[in-house]
């Protein structure tokens, strides 16, 4: 079939495949880009599974938890300059959505692309909204500004959040533990610094949807069948192959920053402090 130009230049910003190898798997796959981009894996021509989203941009990520640490929030707003990024305006444009995104009770527990928050009245001004103070700010500033996406968690238990290179990556956290003491601190800061350095997909390897699971094991099953491995040992270098996946995808089984030789799970049930990670939201200037 034939397939369009937008969706081969589409596929290729995601996989960062060539533009005729793009156009052939799309073609295999009757125009389904997500089947485009298992055949390129499995053909091994993807070098990276990138965003579509992921050409250079600038802006902040901010992120904030209450002193309870029962309510938090994290925004990426993005502008076309790192100097305006480092304008005092919009910083402060961003600490004002942020506030609105961790007051408003609507967006309790949710997140987004942002484009819901656009609509909402701005909590400290309701005539108007979200979309029209950063159009001010648009005019004053004289850049394009956008806010690409939030996060906001609300737990039972509790949250932590960090921010590394002067915004470029924002991490939430929700844990639990029997108390919030410094022992606890240092360990989930820790924590927090493994997935900003580190970048894990999945808490657990039995929090990995069944689904995502499944198209790892058939792509791995597929490069190992070209490879020319003999099917009945197939299965068992899978299962190798998987190794690999936890130990790159899922916070628990990777290696520990601080010391590689120890794995995040071990770490922390090391440390005796009782903690158990439950979710974390990951933000990298640039959609990551």
């Amino acid at each position: 079939m034939a397939v369009s130009m937008n969706d081969v230049k589409k596929l290729r910003e995601m996989t960062g495949a060539g533009m005729l190898d793009c156009k052939k798997a799309l073609e295999e796959a009757q125009g389904d880009i997500e089947k485009a981009k298992e055949i390129l894996r499995v053909k091994g021509l993807a070098k990276a599974e990138k965003k579509a989203s992921r050409e250079t941009k600038e802006g902040l990520i901010v992120v904030k938890v209450t002193e309870d640490r029962k309510k938090g929030a994290m925004i990426e707003l993005n502008c076309e300059t790192d100097f305006v990024a480092r304008n005092e305006e919009f910083q402060a444009l961003a600490e004002a959505i942020l506030e609105h995104v961790l007051t408003v009770d609507e967006n309790a527990d949710k997140q987004g692309d942002g484009s819901e928050i656009l609509a909402q009245k701005f909590f400290k001004d309701e005539s108007k909204t979200i979309e029209e103070l950063i159009k001010e700010a648009i005019a004053k500033i004289g850049e394009n500004i956008r806010l690409s996406r939030y996060c906001r968690y609300d737990t039972q238990d509790y949250l932590h959040s960090y921010v590394h290179g002067g915004g470029r990556i924002g991490v939430l956290l929700d844990f639990k533990a029997p108390e919030v003491n410094e022992q606890v601190l240092r360990l989930v800061q820790d924590i927090a610094m493994q997935i900003a350095a580190m970048r894990p997909e999945f808490v657990s390897i039995d929090t990995i949807p069944a689904e995502a699971l499944e198209r790892e094991k058939r792509i791995l099953m597929e490069q190992a069948r070209q490879e020319g491995k003999p099917e009945n040992i197939l299965e068992k270098i899978v299962q190798g192959k998987l190794k690999k996946f936890y130990q790159e995808k899922v916070l628990l089984e990777q290696a520990f920053i601080k010391d590689d030789k120890k794995t995040v799970g071990q770490v922390i049930r090391e440390s005796g402090l009782g903690v158990d990670i439950k979710r974390f939201c990951r933000f990298e200037l640039g959609g990551l």
